[in-house]
């Protein structure tokens, strides 16, 4: 089953009221991309548009799914550790 992986990265810090500072992510996300016609599964999203713009294939834009599972981080992860005055 072909997937469209993205690790998940810091993309940045939030600095909070009380003077911490907590990573600001993106989560980790796993993409299925599937033909609804065909059940045929997809492995990234030039495939799908290659798939599209041709005139050998049937297949339209509405027949295209796109199933997202989205990894949330760890409360830990996005905690900062108090610092010490």
């Amino acid at each position: 089953m072909p997937k469209i992986i993205e690790e998940a990265k810091q993309l940045g810090t939030v600095k909070l009221d009380d003077g911490r500072e907590i990573p600001k992510m993106s989560c980790r996300s796993e993409t299925t991309i599937t033909n609804t016609k065909t059940g045929y599964e997809y492995s990234s999203e030039e495939e799908v548009k290659k798939d599209i713009d041709s005139t050998q294939t049937p297949t339209k834009a509405e027949d295209i799914r796109r199933d997202v599972k989205i990894f949330a981080p760890k409360l830990a992860d996005m905690i900062a550790p108090v610092k010490k005055s």
